[in-house]
């Protein structure tokens, strides 16, 4: 009866780990792609938040602005620095809301594309760990090192 060695099994006992084998690739590969599509209808739905949001901060600028005039007008501060002033700071306060949405949102969609390359990375570790020369070269010595030792 011919010994068929079983390649996982001796890397295994020499590594302490099994290798990877190409239906775990390709597990690896399909939730990889499942990840993938998520995480990209994830960052379609954050653009639609973004807009969203970004509206909804423009409508209560312009709300505020047109209120402004009058809510000056009834204290009889049309005409003084205090209306130009609260103007600056409504203004300021809404690019402070805007920028910080902004910012949000965008590390919001690295995180995101950061996960991506994470995860396309490990499963070309995995690819190159059971398709390189290298670990074909060390899946031989080790099987021979173990018919020698046998």
């Amino acid at each position: 009866m011919a010994y068929a060695p079983n390649y996982q099994d001796i890397l295994s006992s020499q590594m302490g780990q099994m290798a990877p084998s190409a239906t775990q690739y390709n597990q690896a590969s399909t939730g990889v792609q499942r990840n993938m599509i998520q995480r990209q209808f994830n960052r379609d739905q954050m653009g639609r938040d973004y807009t969203r949001a970004r509206s909804d901060i423009n409508r209560q600028a312009d709300q505020s602005f047109r209120q402004l005039p009058g809510a000056f007008n009834r204290r009889g501060m049309l005409d003084s620095g205090s209306y130009i002033r609260g103007g600056r700071e409504m203004a300021a306060n809404v690019l402070r809301a805007q920028n910080r949405l902004r910012e949000d949102q965008g590390q919001a969609m690295m995180g995101s594309y950061l996960q991506d390359q994470l995860d396309l990375g490990n499963l070309a570790e995995l690819r190159q760990n059971l398709a390189s020369q290298d670990y074909q070269n060390l899946v031989a010595s080790l099987y021979g090192n173990q018919m020698r030792g046998a």
